[in-house]
């Protein structure tokens, strides 16, 4: 039998040097001749050998046999996996020792006949509860770091709601602010003081900051949370209390919870009777990340049919809690002075649970990505030609995308920095925003060529898509597109931001601005190229059905905003809104704003607050499709140019139904 052995081995040695390690005749151009296959089950072992008949456990090890496989590169490889939820105990983490090809690529797909889904998981089962008649459930969670306090509780499929007062209510009334905190009117006691947060609402903004001790009646907050909040001026700072939470003693509303992490118990109010039948706890704050290096990117991987879900984003737990300054990008750290414009220049970002960094050719294909505590998908620094396409985004605590990043390497990139040419197309997205309602549904820094094409975006709780940074005050020449800015607010540049050729074409927006105001369904600001032909296109969108009260500029190109055209975009059901400042009648009201509440108008199809102008409208559907809303409100005593400049409205149609827009526009917007 020897001489036989050998003859194959002699043949196998010559089929590979000719590519051929597959079968199926000869390779189309930029396909690979060749494929192997690994397969992954929650039945399998890390010591079988990885086939169809001996699948591995573990997704680390099929990357592990990934990494080692001599044909990478040169063959295609698929990693086929299983139903069932794979519980990650660290991040799955991809360098460029990982990289396929760009004729070659290595794929993890959901295995051809799954009949239920393949779940990278970052959770933690919750089994064990003891349940009262009341519907009070407990249970003891192992699995988790000491101290560790996750932030999302996900009970049958769905998203607990984590323990608050006032529950409904737009402001909490029991509670005066003072200097350092909030003092009660009517005292409340708290088992855990320490572990409690409190939450602001007010304009285009959410903040959140961890109470530090309950000092006789006040609640004394954290620092640096607490003065990072406080830089900014009334409307913008903490002034406004809206609710508490994270205490025992407000799980007082079915599918509430609370989980204390020095004794692991975790309490639920059950919206049924009996336990709960699947009750998950996110642990991991980042599931997947893709993270090359300028040198060596991770490049030529793809993702498909996959569920990525129940991470969690443990920043606001700490003293510097969330203090946004807009769109999910938030203040870390002292040092911060006083501010009268309403913005911070050093900001850092919401954390992906998936994670791309200096990555090529990444391909995210037919997933979902549901129950996610931070940003779903981040597109940060040196995230090149990656596609987006097919996915679900939905029940995300931030957004569900962010590319690019607002860093100077990310403004002004060498090549291997630059983010650019990243396509999202044909994605639905749903129900951003769950725990920080400042976040876009999707939103974009800076970045060159980025398409935004045939997505569906709902249920936001302020704008669907925002894109652009700095007001004006970041680009070249600078321009100082807010209230009480000056031309030397910030640092001066010589060279333009690398903001340009990026198109936001043929999406779907519904019910946007749910829980703010002052957005809309695509925001931008800053400037958006070098010049108009190298601009941002703003095309054959259709907005529509946002909350009825927001007060919102549909097509918002706020401060700075620049080189920006819009054409045969579409606005439907948007009545023009009110501003909020909160009720009057509290002990923290925003007085004399709260007088304005729900009384001063606010908005209109398309305008914004000081934009630099070179700005084009032409052909679009708009209720009112002459006025640019904004110059007769927001007002900069200290630089008032004549703005916005180079403006036009031309051949745009009054539009108060949809029989008025052409069938063809209102049937290509959206997800096909």
């Amino acid at each position: 039998m020897q001489p036989l052995s050998v003859c194959w081995a002699l043949w196998i040695l010559l089929l590979a040097a000719l590519g051929g390690c597959g079968s199926g005749g000869p390779a189309a151009v930029g396909e690979s001749a060749c494929s192997v296959d690994y397969w992954v089950s929650t039945s399998g072992s890390d010591s079988a050998s990885g086939g169809a008949a001996a699948p591995f456990l573990t997704l680390e090890r099929a990357r592990q046999a990934v990494r080692q496989d001599p044909s990478r590169g040169r063959c295609s490889i698929n990693v086929n996996i299983g139903p069932g939820t794979y519980a990650l105990t660290a991040p799955l983490v991809f360098d460029g020792l990982d990289s396929g090809s760009s004729s070659a690529k290595v794929v993890y797909r959901a295995a051809a006949g799954n009949k239920a889904p393949a779940i990278i998981s970052g959770g933690v089962p919750v089994t064990d509860f003891t349940c009262t008649p009341t519907k009070l459930c407990t249970g003891s969670v192992s699995g988790l770091p000491a101290g560790a306090m996750p932030r999302q509780f996900y009970v049958n499929g769905q998203r607990a709601i984590r323990a608050r007062s006032n529950y409904g209510q737009a402001v909490n009334p029991n509670y005066i602010r003072v200097p350092n905190g909030y003092t009660q009117i009517l005292p409340e006691s708290f088992a855990h003081p320490e572990l409690l947060e409190a939450v602001t609402i007010t304009q285009w903004k959410m903040m959140r900051c961890p109470v530090a001790s309950l000092s006789g009646t006040t609640l004394v907050m954290q620092d640096p949370c607490w003065s990072n909040a406080n830089t900014y001026g009334v409307p913008w700072n903490f002034q406004l209390l809206s609710w508490l939470e994270n205490a025992p003693e407000f799980v007082t509303e079915p599918n509430m919870w609370f989980f204390d992490p020095n004794s692991r118990e975790l309490t639920y109010y059950n919206t049924n009777a009996g336990t709960p039948t699947e009750a998950i706890l996110p642990v991991l704050e980042s599931l997947v990340e893709l993270r090359g290096t300028p040198a060596n990117p991770v490049e030529n991987i793809s993702f498909q049919g996959l569920q990525f879900s129940h991470a969690t984003w443990l920043e606001p737990n700490g003293s510097n809690g969330y203090v946004s300054d807009q769109s999910g990008y938030i203040l870390k750290g002292s040092g911060y002075a006083t501010n009268t414009i309403g913005h911070q220049q050093i900001t850092y970002k919401t954390q992906g649970n998936v994670t791309l960094q200096y990555a090529h050719n990444i391909a995210f294909t037919g997933n979902t990505f549901s129950h996610l505590g931070g940003v779903a998908l981040d597109l940060d620094s040196g995230s090149q030609d990656n596609s987006i396409v097919n996915n679900t985004f939905t029940d995300i605590s931030s957004s569900a995308l962010q590319i690019g990043g607002l860093s100077p390497i990310d403004a002004r990139p060498n090549a291997a920095q630059a983010t650019r040419r990243n396509l999202v197309q044909n994605n639905t997205v749903a129900y951003t925003g769950q725990d920080y309602y400042d976040s876009a549904g999707i939103y974009v820094g800076f970045t060159s060529g980025t398409l935004i094409s045939h997505n569906s975006v709902s249920h936001t709780p302020w704008s669907s898509i925002a894109i652009g940074w700095g007001w004006g005050l970041l680009d070249y020449p600078k321009y100082p597109g807010l209230p009480n800015a000056t031309p030397e607010t910030w640092d001066n540049y010589a060279t333009p931001t690398i903001a340009s050729n990026n198109e936001i074409s043929s999406n779907r927006f519904e019910n946007f601005l749910e829980q703010l105001w002052d957005g809309g369904a695509i925001y931008t600001n800053g400037s958006q190229g070098p010049d108009l032909a190298n601009g941002l296109l703003i095309k054959l969108n259709v907005a529509q059905n946002k909350r009825p009260g927001a007060g919102s500029n549909i097509y918002y190109t706020d401060g700075g905003s620049r080189f920006v055209t819009l054409q045969q975009n579409v606005s439907l059901n948007n009545p023009v809104g009110t501003v909020d400042f909160g009720p009057c009648l509290a002990g923290s009201s925003i007085s004399p704003l709260c007088a304005t509440t729900g009384i001063l108008s606010y908005g209109a199809d398309f305008g914004g607050c000081l934009p630099v102008g070179n700005l084009t409208y032409s052909g679009n559907y708009f209720l009112n499709p002459i006025d640019f809303f904004g110059p007769q409100l927001c007002k900069n005593t200290a630089f008032i140019p004549a703005y916005p400049v180079d403006l036009e409205i031309q051949n745009n149609v009054p539009t108060t139904s949809a029989d008025q827009v052409p069938g063809w526009i209102l049937f290509q917007a959206g997800v096909h």
